[in-house]
């Protein structure tokens, strides 16, 4: 017999959401959905190019408008019919997703005004370096640069202030998702003296566990991947560089990205740069917002991951990579040290070594490739984390202990 439990409305406050593909994206999509066969869930997102109002897999996703100006980096758009429609909807739970976005930056100063109980899902931070506003204000010249001069003075102060304001803005709410222990967000919060942490990693779809790409194929091409958001960040260029000057007969690279950037011209000019080399014996392929079933079909015949961020929180591909048993190869930045079986490199001289022998060693691919998926077999379940984050919420909701599914059946 089934045991009664409480039916919530879940709001989600994104940034970004379905059908745009970034690992954010993902990891609301899947938990929205999951909540969404037990509870009432709506999203609040950015509308970029899609439209006003849609609902997918039991979800009603409402989208306004928001940009962070250059200029002031304060975000401008659509406050008022946010807060309105927040308002409107009288959620029981608000979940705003991420710091430096406007679902954090609008209402964090009024927070407590909003209706319903909250929580606030991190990931990743990018504001907690140094910033240093007066020499940045000494280096100030009265000639042609003197608006750059400004804008990066300006950037400097806010980012010092914002970064200032974090504990007391976080404080704020019920609880704070933060990705794995040890992330810098987390630890510059528990130094700060705040206490209303969980850790939520992130998951993958089953589907990638069906990859089980550590049961080498030794007659079928061997196939690199990145997926990223093409931008300096994911540092795709040491890939491409590293690839073109130790690519084999039989192997291939496929880079995916969610939309074409300038960063995105530049790498397509190293493509071609590398394919009008007559020694150049491989393949290179890069996609662009590709529907989410080509990205999948694409896995299914990838062998190994390869990462060359500067900077992550923890990277959702790299999750997949593991789940579906690929030799991951990455820097080491944010939660990769943690799967075991990765391959780290800090140069492209590594990187170039690591694909060489990733190409040759097939016992090796084996065996890291097995190890980063029984280790995302333990952790990176979906279900796991809809139940861990539907058992907080319901806690949250009317104080009471949360039943678990098992429980609940």
């Amino acid at each position: 017999m089934e045991q009664e439990y409480k039916r919530m409305k879940i709001l989600f406050l994104t940034a970004a959401y379905w059908p745009a593909q970034d690992g954010v994206s993902v990891v609301t999509q899947y938990l929205a959905e999951g909540l969404a066969k037990r509870h009432e869930v709506s999203v609040l997102a950015t509308r970029r190019e899609y439209p006003r109002e849609e609902e997918h897999e039991g979800v009603k996703i409402q989208r306004i408008e928001a940009k962070r100006s250059m200029w002031t980096c304060i975000f401008q758009g659509e406050k008022k019919r946010a807060r309105d429609y927040i308002e409107q909807y009288q959620p029981d739970m608000l979940l705003v997703v991420g710091i430096q976005t406007w679902c954090y930056d609008w209402f964090i100063k009024n927070l407590d005004s909003l209706p319903g109980k909250k929580m606030l899902m991190t990931h990743g931070s990018s504001c907690l370096g140094e910033y240093r506003v007066w020499p940045k204000i000494k280096q100030i010249r009265v000639r042609r640069r003197i608006l750059a001069d400004l804008i990066d003075v300006n950037f400097e102060r806010y980012w010092k202030k914002y970064q200032k304001a974090l504990p007391e803005g976080m404080a704020k709410f019920e609880v704070v998702s933060y990705l794995f222990e040890g992330e810098d967000l987390y630890e510059y919060m528990k130094r700060c003296g705040l206490r209303n942490s969980m850790i939520l990693e992130n998951a993958t779809q089953d589907f990638f566990f069906d990859r089980k790409a550590y049961l080498v194929d030794e007659s079928k091409e061997t196939v690199f991947i990145n997926v990223s958001t093409y931008e300096e960040r994911k540092n795709q260029k040491m890939i491409l560089r590293a690839y073109g000057e130790t690519a084999q007969p039989g192997t291939r690279l496929v880079l995916i990205g969610s939309r074409k950037t300038e960063y995105y011209e530049e790498l397509l000019e190293i493509k071609r740069e590398i394919e009008s080399i007559d020694t150049f014996a491989g393949k290179i392929e890069m996609h662009v917002g590709i529907p989410r079933e080509q990205v999948l079909e694409i896995y299914t015949s990838a062998d190994v991951y390869v990462s060359a961020s500067s900077w992550e929180a923890m990277s959702i591909s790299l999750c997949e990579a593991a789940a579906g048993g690929l030799l991951i190869l990455s820097t080491d930045v944010g939660h990769v040290s943690q799967i075991p079986g990765v391959q780290l490199f800090e140069t492209e001289e590594e990187l170039k070594g690591l694909m060489r022998e990733a190409c040759r060693d097939t016992e090796k691919r084996r065996k890291c490739g097995r190890l980063s998926y029984e280790y995302a077999e333990e952790n990176y379940r979906i279900q796991r984390k809809v139940d861990l984050l539907e058992e907080k919420l319901i806690e949250m909701c009317d104080g009471k202990k949360a039943l678990c599914l098992e429980d609940m059946v």
